[in-house]
């Protein structure tokens, strides 16, 4: 069989296969939410938030499992967590051996909790469980994907007319779905890059004292240095919206690409973005709690002196 059969073969394929699990799997009409929503009835709690608190619980019980019974030879979930913590501790020291021991339990804490964070939004039933709401949400905070398959068979999760688009909800009802992941949320990457951005400052400030200002104020450097230190603080300023959107951008794209696929073919066709989407879930954790280590060394680092014996050295 010629390549180009084969290809046309595979495309007919995906087709039925695609058509056949729409009617085998009846879905109501997905809406991608920009924005976190309300739930529960109570003013700005969210489904981001409820779901943080959950991983909060989850770490927090993980911790509690794995120490109330400390061995000396450690096994089970005592030994596991052991190995994770000592992997981690080992990896951030290996980028800066001086300031992991203070920085690591706020590093730690980044990497578990964003983790998980990005994981939980792969569970079934995120963004497909919710509370029907009267009213539509709004277009410029939702993205309605269109059935690609409307007209070709008759079409079970179609809404007929005066129905609601969603399944369980009445007409003129939109679903709010109970689970978002807390990433996906531009509130959550917001605070963690404030955090993580402060402890920046903070290392900076207690290990070169009052003197870290001069890496931004540098007035005895002349013109060309204090249009450089300008330049040093606007990229300090910029990391904030540079974490924030890096993992809010990562995520929610995740997110819209696998409620996409789903809802084009939800046999087989998002396995593989399962599977990408759980190692991007892990890199975006990874890259964010080691940008914190790497930028707190830099802050640290005795600039005056590195240039008093770069020019020593120059003479």
């Amino acid at each position: 069989m010629s390549s180009r059969n084969r290809n046309i073969l595979i495309v007919v394929g995906a087709i039925i296969a695609g058509i056949a699990a729409r009617l085998l799997f009846p879905m109501g009409q997905p809406a991608i939410s920009v924005k976190a929503e309300d739930i529960f009835g109570i003013p700005n709690f969210t489904n981001s938030m409820f779901v943080l608190l959950l991983v909060d619980i989850f770490l927090i019980v993980i911790a509690f499992l794995a120490t109330r019974n400390m061995q000396m030879v450690p096994k089970g979930l005592q030994n596991f967590m052991e190995w994770v913590i000592e992997m981690m501790f080992n990896f951030f020291s290996s980028i800066n051996k001086k300031w992991t021991p203070a920085a690591f339990p706020l590093l730690a804490t980044i990497f578990l909790m964003v983790l998980v964070s990005n994981w939980t939004g792969l569970l079934p039933g995120f963004g497909s469980i919710g509370f029907c709401h009267a009213g539509e949400k709004q277009a410029t905070l939702a993205l309605n994907v269109k059935d690609p398959y409307a007209g070709l068979v008759p079409s079970p999760f179609a809404a007929a007319e005066g129905e609601s688009k969603y399944l369980g909800c009445q007409p003129n009802e939109s679903l709010v779905a109970l689970f978002r992941a807390p990433t996906a949320d531009l509130n959550l990457t917001l605070a963690l890059a404030l955090i993580a951005v402060f402890a920046i400052e903070y290392f900076g400030f207690r290990a070169l004292g009052v003197g870290y200002l001069g890496k931004f104020f540098n007035v005895k450097g002349g013109p060309v240095g204090f249009i450089v230190g300008i330049f040093e603080f606007i990229s300090e300023i910029a990391r904030i919206p540079a974490f924030m959107f890096r993992l809010f951008g990562n995520i929610f794209a995740g997110e819209v690409l696998l409620i996409v696929m789903i809802f084009l073919l939800p046999l087989a066709l998002p396995i593989p973005f399962y599977i990408f989407e759980v190692f991007v879930g892990f890199i975006q954790a990874f890259i964010f709690s080691v940008l914190t280590i790497a930028f707190i060394g830099l802050a640290t680092e005795h600039h005056g002196d590195d240039h008093g014996h770069a020019e020593g050295a120059h003479h």
